[in-house]
C-alpha cells in the first residue's frame, strides 16, 4: 500500500527536483511560510534548497550557525517543533530573531551517507500557528528520515558521477590523455553545480613544471598522487590543474604540499598554488 502524500522517485530527473517536490508537499500537509534543506559547513547555515512564501530568502544563502535557531535544537537541545516561540525561552535570544520574525518553528536533523549531522530540515512561519502542528511531531521526524535516505543515497552516487564525467568526457589533449581546456571547463561546470546542490568545497590546485621537464612523465607522476575522483588538465606546455574535490581552503594547503614534495623527490620540479572553487550564480533554470 502506497503511503498517503509519498513522493515517487521516477517521476523526477534529478535529486534536486525530488527534494523540491517534498518541500512543496511538506508545505501543503503542515503549512508554514518557508520550507528548506541546509546543511551546516564550519560557522555557516548553507540553504541548499528552499520554498519561501514570506521571507525573500535565496538559494546558496549562507546564515551564522550560532545565530540560528537550528544551532540550539543540535547543540542545546531546544524543542524541534514550537507552535509560538513567544512561549519557548530557549529561543527568544536568538541572534536571527534579529533578521527574521518567525512566530513558529520546525527543525529537524538530516544525516549523509555516513550517518553524519549534515544539516537540518527547517521551517519558519512569522506568526505563530495552531498548537495541534505538536501532534504531529512523529509524521516530521518520518519525513526527515525519509529525506536523509534519499540525501545519503545522492552523496554517495558522487564519487561515481565524478569518475564517470571524467572517462567520458572526450575534450582531451593528444599528448597526455589529460582533459584539455574544453573537457576541463565542462568538468569545472558540473562541479560547481554539485557544490551548490550539495553545499560541498572544491579546491583547484595549479602546477607548473620546468621548461625542460617531460609534460607525459609528469602527468603521469601526477596522476598516480591523486584519489580516483580528482580529474586532471594539461593545459599545454608543462602546466597543468587539478580538481580536488569536496576539499575546502584549510584542507587544500597539506594535499598540495604532499603532492609537490611527492614529485619533486622524482626531480619533476614544480610550483604549485591552490584557490577555492568559485561556485558562481546558479543559473536561472536551475
Amino acid at each position: 500500500m502506497t503511503e498517503p502524500h509519498a513522493i515517487s522517485k521516477s517521476h523526477y530527473t534529478s535529486f534536486q527536483e525530488l527534494l523540491d517536490a517534498h518541500l512543496a508537499d511538506l508545505q501543503m500537509r503542515f503549512g508554514m511560510a518557508l520550507w528548506m534543506v541546509a546543511r551546516r559547513h564550519g560557522d555557516e547555515l548553507i540553504l541548499l534548497r528552499l520554498r519561501d512564501g514570506h521571507y525573500g530568502l535565496q538559494r546558496g544563502e549562507r546564515l551564522c550557525w550560532q545565530h540560528t535557531y537550528c544551532c540550539r535544537m543540535m547543540e542545546n537541545g531546544a524543542p524541534t517543533v514550537v507552535a509560538d516561540t513567544r512561549d519557548e525561552p530557549a529561543y527568544q535570544s536568538a541572534p536571527i530573531n534579529q533578521q527574521l520574525d518567525i512566530g513558529a518553528y520546525i527543525g529537524l536533523p538530516l544525516t549523509d551517507h555516513k550517518q553524519r549531522f549534515f544539516g537540518t530540515l527547517c521551517a519558519l512561519n512569522p506568526s505563530p500557528v495552531e498548537p495541534t502542528l505538536l501532534e504531529q511531531h512523529s509524521a516530521l521526524e518520518h519525513q526527515a528520515r525519509l529525506i536523509s535516505f534519499l540525501l545519503g543515497n545522492a552523496l554517495s552516487d558522487l564519487k561515481h558521477q565524478r569518475i564517470t564525467d571524467f572517462i567520458e568526457q572526450p575534450h582531451r589533449c593528444e599528448q597526455t590523455g589529460l582533459l584539455n581546456e574544453t573537457g576541463w571547463q565542462e568538468v569545472i561546470r558540473q562541479e560547481r553545480r554539485r557544490c551548490r546542490d550539495f553545499g560541498l568545497a572544491a579546491v583547484v590546485m595549479r602546477l607548473q613544471g620546468p621548461t625542460d621537464g617531460d609534460p607525459v612523465v609528469i602527468a603521469d607522476s601526477l596522476a598516480a598522487l591523486l584519489r580516483e575522483q580528482d580529474s586532471i588538465c594539461h593545459h599545454g606546455g608543462n602546466g597543468f590543474s587539478v580538481l580536488l574535490c569536496e576539499t575546502d581552503a584549510d584542507q587544500a594547503p597539506p594535499i598540495a604540499n604532499r603532492i609537490r614534495d611527492a614529485l619533486n623527490a622524482k626531480q619533476l620540479l614544480v610550483r604549485v598554488s591552490t584557490s577555492a572553487l568559485d561556485q558562481g550564480a546558479p543559473p536561472l533554470n536551475e
